[in-house]
């Protein structure tokens, strides 16, 4: 059975995924949260689902674990560890995320670029170093950040495979007062995503954007789409055959741009890096 780490896993995409993983895919998923009541809740509405579906084989429970603090994350890898035995994890989902309902930037930054990375570091040794993967959950807002860039930063941020964590931390500390820091946070994610690949070649990492939800983070902007809908390309990157590594993906799980948004149907992005 597939073990599967999904942060932020009490609500929205995340929970949608969540369920979905383990009654649909039969894997064993650990649901994390920054509130253990909420939390536990989803846990109890997945597994009531299972019970339901006796052909399921899949299963959750619950591990706390708050994306902005490195010590809740420490803690939430010793955890896991302690769970999985000597099992491996198969996948980790970076999901959680803030932003467009947020006044801080630097809250922004936190979450959604240091986050994902700690959970990286920190659980990095508990995942199959053969056959696992990683999924950041990117947003159709970076690659709108990157097409207001100058061309020279185009250049770096559209060249994941090349760009350095070094540039990522000087480029945010000098964009942090710009008037989109979500998109800023969301496009060097898809950076880091690329630092991965580079650093962890056996291990598939990808950068998707889920499209337009309606989700909490949403309400209010007029998103339509499902959080079951945004599951798709999180799905595909996660338990499909890949054909690159430290690849950014749109709503429709097809290889896209960081210079502009594709939209689903139109041509998939070749990897020409058209700043070089």
């Amino acid at each position: 059975m597939r073990s599967v780490l999904v942060t932020g896993g009490n609500q929205g995409i995340g929970f949608a995924l969540c369920k979905q993983l383990a009654v649909d895919h039969n894997c064993h998923v650990f649901l994390t949260a920054r509130n253990a009541e909420r939390g536990n809740a989803a846990v109890s509405k997945i597994a009531d689902l299972l019970s339901k579906n006796p052909s399921s084989t899949g299963s959750v429970e619950f591990i706390p674990l708050d994306t902005s603090s490195e010590e809740s994350i420490s803690k939430a890898a010793q955890e896991a560890k302690t769970k999985l035995q000597n099992g491996k994890l198969y996948g980790i989902v970076n999901n959680a995320g803030i932003g467009l309902n947020t006044s801080y930037n630097g809250d922004i930054i936190t979450t959604n670029l240091y986050g994902p990375k700690l959970v990286v570091e920190n659980f990095m040794d508990l995942l199959d170093q053969e056959k696992g993967r990683i999924v950041n959950l990117g947003s159709g807002s970076g690659p709108s950040y990157v097409r207001g860039c100058r061309d020279e930063e185009k250049k770096i941020l559209c060249s994941p495979e090349t760009t350095t964590w070094d540039w990522i931390e000087a480029h945010w500390k000098q964009k942090i007062s710009s008037s989109d820091v979500y998109g800023l946070s969301k496009a060097l994610l898809a950076c880091y995503t690329g630092i991965l690949a580079r650093e962890h070649p056996n291990i598939l990492s990808s950068c998707v954007t889920p499209g337009f939800i309606d989700t909490q983070m949403t309400s209010g902007w007029g998103a339509s789409k499902t959080p079951e809908q945004g599951t798709a390309p999180i799905k595909h990157v996660l338990l499909d055959d890949l054909d690159g590594n430290g690849w950014y993906y749109g709503s429709d799980g097809k290889r896209s741009p960081y210079h502009f948004m594709r939209n689903p149907g139109e041509p998939v992005y070749d990897g020409i890096n058209p700043f070089l």
